[in-house]
């Protein structure tokens, strides 16, 4: 693992948090973050088209993913009788972050193969398209910062990303936990922008970041 560096000159385009989901029946929570912490849209979409539209509109900084951006290493698809099963439906990243006392969905786990193969298609995209992509897995990050995760209440996870500096977050509406995995999203995205994370595993094909402890502003 990697600690990042501040990127230096930069411009002050805000960033996107997406928390996506495995394809338009469900709703994806879309998140976009300023510098300042301050959102400037939250939302629930649900097709690809929507989310590349927030992307033109915005053209964010950086756009962070809470889905598995890449199949396992060593896979050529996720057809559990093709050849290329013998390499598992574990990434690295995967088993480091397990390691770590987390425990994402493995990228190929049955239920996660329609997520896995919507992300990795749409991070294919974007990076085409020139736009910077991370993934990221909310639960971490939550954890790392000490905020509530939403399985304890959708009130005390508000809470905890407000004391993390988050402005803008709605009270005259009920928010949805897809919304705020995306706006934890776009807060690690902040924070990696600010040198304030760490990149884990190799970094290929997609970045893995993770906020540093502690990282709440001052």
């Amino acid at each position: 693992m990697s600690v990042t560096k501040p990127v230096v000159g930069l411009s002050a385009a805000p960033v996107l948090g997406i928390d996506l989901r495995s394809g338009p029946r469900y709703p994806t929570g879309l998140a976009v973050l300023g510098r300042d912490r301050h959102l400037r849209q939250l939302a629930v979409v649900r097709t690809d088209e929507e989310i590349e539209a927030a992307v033109e509109r915005w053209r964010p900084a950086l756009i962070a993913i809470d889905a598995p951006l890449a199949l396992p290493e060593g896979r050529c698809c996720a057809d559990p009788t093709c050849e290329c099963a013998r390499f598992g439906i574990y990434r690295e990243i995967d088993r480091l972050c397990a390691r770590l006392g987390y425990r994402p969905f493995p990228t190929l786990l049955p239920s996660m193969v329609k997520l896995t193969l919507r992300g990795s298609a749409l991070r294919e995209r974007l990076v085409a398209g020139g736009e910077q992509v991370v993934e990221v897995y909310p639960g971490m990050v939550q954890d790392i910062l000490g905020i509530p995760r939403k399985q304890a209440g959708l009130e005390g996870l508000t809470r905890g990303l407000r004391r993390a500096g988050v402005r803008g977050i709605p009270r005259a509406r009920r928010v949805t936990h897809d919304e705020l995995d995306a706006v934890t999203c776009a807060l690690a995205a902040v924070l990696h922008l600010e040198g304030r994370a760490q990149l884990l595993g190799s970094g290929m094909p997609v970045p893995f970041v993770a906020p540093l402890a502690p990282a709440l502003p001052a």
